[in-house]
């Protein structure tokens, strides 16, 4: 039986998203402000890309937890945090990304501070579920293999300079 590559595949799919969704609504305000139709389809694009990242991204941290190795208690709480925003960030986007593809504007003229307040709130918790999976790699090692997790050489102590 083929393996399912969801632990290779869901860092790239996270930083493809995190990237388009992170620009949207930047993107958005710039075009709001210098009157840039081009910055408005920007963030209309980076919207619905990033959604379907970000769609992805969830369903491959399914097949990334399947696979994972042995790891902290302490990890295992950051690991359900984690995919607890992952679901309430999709939650977040996906109806932003519906309001966004059924708009014929480049921006929604009807309720637009609503679209613009949503779309920073499911920036924001994306923000923080992207600083949750760094801290699972970095500090609590989910998701490497053995090798990876083993204790860094010291730097060699330094010593004073002869006189």
């Amino acid at each position: 039986m083929a393996r399912v590559p969801g632990g290779e595949l869901h860092p790239f799919l996270v930083h493809f998203a995190v990237g388009l969704l992170l620009v949207a609504p930047v993107a958005d305000v710039f075009g709001l402000l210098l009157r840039r139709e081009a910055l408005l389809y920007t963030g209309r694009w980076t919207t619905l890309l990033g959604t379907g990242a970000a769609l992805l991204a969830v369903a491959s941290g399914w097949g990334a937890g399947a696979v994972l190795g042995a790891y902290s208690a302490a990890g295992e709480a950051l690991l359900n945090l984690h995919q607890a925003l992952g679901y309430l960030s999709a939650a977040l986007w996906v109806p932003v990304a519906i309001w966004r593809a059924v708009s014929k504007l480049a921006l929604p003229l009807r309720a637009r501070t609503l679209y613009l307040a949503a779309s920073f709130a499911a920036a924001a918790v994306l923000a923080v579920e992207t600083l949750g999976g760094g801290a699972l790699v970095y500090r609590h090692g989910v998701g490497l293999s053995p090798a990876a997790r083993a204790e860094p050489v010291r730097a060699p102590v330094s010593r004073p300079a002869p006189r």
